[in-house]
């Protein structure tokens, strides 16, 4: 019972948020009136393109606007993470910072979390569009190695880590809590994901989960050794990206033989594999 008097406690709360937000953002406000049969109308103080929008409207609209306020409040919060790190002192700065009150943090119940997973989630996005520019724009007779295009997709997306290479390892401990799992390997996969595809992978065989899992352990080894590598332009820390894939290349012709002889053991791994894929909702977007 009194979890459901705190859930209905955080709705009225959101409610309110959203609606001093999508107010002060319009710039108009809605004039209640109750007229001589006790019912009640709305008339806006706005031109009458505003018209209605005081009624129970589009509701898809009022959805997107949400979404399109969260982002920017998100994004505006970035370079507060330098000074406040990855909190809801953060988000209150960028809600500031984009022109609506403090308190709208409230519209991130996970507080610094949420903002760690967009800005994952986002570098993502970054990086799928640099390696398809990057497969656009290389001819035939040029295309890299798979082995050195992976690199240089790991080295990209590792770069966009450094500008906030101060206050990451509290973002890595966010995401190692338990209510922030299964976001954050979604995140992870999602990533190792676009970095095989624009490799030329197009495997959907048990290879797809074992190059993806030993993708991600060799991202996730890497991004621990920044986080104490002090030399100049962080040359330390690729050297260590390339030893761990040819290490990586190493472990994939030592499972390939193994899979030869192991047929029954494989195919129960890909069955396990399924079904965590599932439970974690890491499908491929690519398939």
């Amino acid at each position: 019972m009194a979890s459901k008097s705190l859930m209905s406690v955080r709705h009225f709360a959101r409610t309110v948020l959203w609606h001093l937000i999508k107010d002060q953002r319009r710039g108009f406000s809605c004039t209640r009136v109750v007229n001589s049969q006790g019912r009640t109308s709305y008339n806006d103080s706005e031109e009458e393109r505003h018209e209605g929008e005081c009624q129970s409207g589009d509701v898809e609209l009022r959805e997107q606007e949400e979404v399109d306020s969260r982002h920017r409040i998100l994004e505006a919060a970035l370079p507060f993470v330098h000074v406040h790190g990855w909190t809801r002192k953060a988000l209150a700065a960028g809600a500031e910072a984009e022109g609506y009150p403090a308190v709208t943090h409230g519209m991130f119940p996970r507080g610094g979390a949420e903002l760690i997973s967009f800005f994952y989630s986002t570098s993502n996005k970054r990086l799928g569009t640099i390696l398809a520019e990057k497969v656009q724009s290389l001819e035939e007779e040029e295309k890299p190695s798979t082995r050195e295009f992976i690199g240089y997709a790991l080295e990209a997306r590792l770069r966009m880590i450094l500008p906030y290479i101060d206050t990451w390892p509290q973002a890595m401990a966010i995401q190692t809590l338990p209510q922030n799992a299964v976001e954050s390997w979604t995140n992870l996969a999602n990533l190792v994901d676009e970095v095989w595809y624009y490799a030329g992978d197009r495997s959907v065989d048990f290879n797809w989960y074992t190059k993806r899992a030993a993708l991600a352990g060799v991202y996730k080894a890497t991004e621990i050794y920044m986080l104490q590598d002090r030399s100049e332009d962080n040359t330390d820390t690729w050297a260590f990206l390339h030893r761990r894939l040819d290490d990586m290349k190493t472990l994939g012709n030592a499972v390939r033989q193994t899979s030869q002889t192991c047929s029954v053991v494989g195919e129960s791994l890909w069955g396990l594999c399924i079904v965590g894929r599932n439970i974690l909702g890491m499908n491929p977007r690519h398939r």
